[in-house]
């Protein structure tokens, strides 16, 4: 359990540099980001539909779904380079709603499954959930893009910094400290990872 809590801090840390980072980058540097995460994202859906097919419940109707899901996705993933913001609004818009599909079916699937395999779900669903924060990020940097001849775009960077800044002191917390109580704090970092990507 102390080795799972500390892999989970250093993750969430990870994540939290990673978007820190991404706020800074510019229009054009975002886009850059917003294809490399599109192609990350597409090679991650490859490897866990392939770790799907050595699941024992692999045939049932709920596994069967979620892996035609994964594929969906993939292929929204793997779509030609987003020249212009409306490309890049509709692309992030199938892609954050795949992946809430995903994640969906993926939790009902665990529920069904006779192997209960907690470590693969929770694994696919922190991933997800990177995954969701960061295309999330991107669909605000394209509103607060849009916004920046308004002023408004320091005033929401700075609102999005802050809540990060929030979150990582959160973070510092050690692991022994939150031991007893880590499942009440692992849904307190959701709710604010939430927070952040509805800024």
């Amino acid at each position: 359990m102390k080795e799972k809590i500390k892999n989970k801090l250093e993750d969430w840390k990870t994540q939290v540099d990673h978007l820190e980072a991404q706020l800074e980058k510019g229009s054009a540097e975002a886009r850059e980001e917003f294809e490399k995460q599109k192609e990350n994202l597409a090679n991650w859906l490859i490897s866990t539909a392939d770790k799907l097919d050595n699941v024992k419940d692999r045939g049932s109707e709920k596994a069967q779904k979620l892996k035609a899901s994964l594929e969906e996705l993939r292929v929204h993933s793997a779509l030609a380079r987003a020249e212009t913001k409306e490309q890049i609004k509709e692309q992030q818009l199938k892609i954050a709603k795949g992946i809430q599909k995903i994640r969906q079916e993926l939790s009902d699937a665990y529920k069904e499954s006779k192997e209960h395999a907690e470590d693969i779900h929770e694994k696919m669903d922190d991933k997800l959930e990177d995954f969701q924060t960061r295309f999330d990020l991107f669909r605000l940097q394209l509103q607060l893009g849009e916004m920046e001849a308004e002023g408004n775009w320091e005033e929401r960077k700075h609102d999005i910094a802050g809540k990060l800044a929030q979150l990582k002191a959160k973070l510092k917390i050690k692991g022994k400290e939150i031991e007893g109580r880590w499942d009440e704090f692992s849904d307190e970092i959701s709710e604010k990872w939430k927070q952040i990507r509805d800024i």
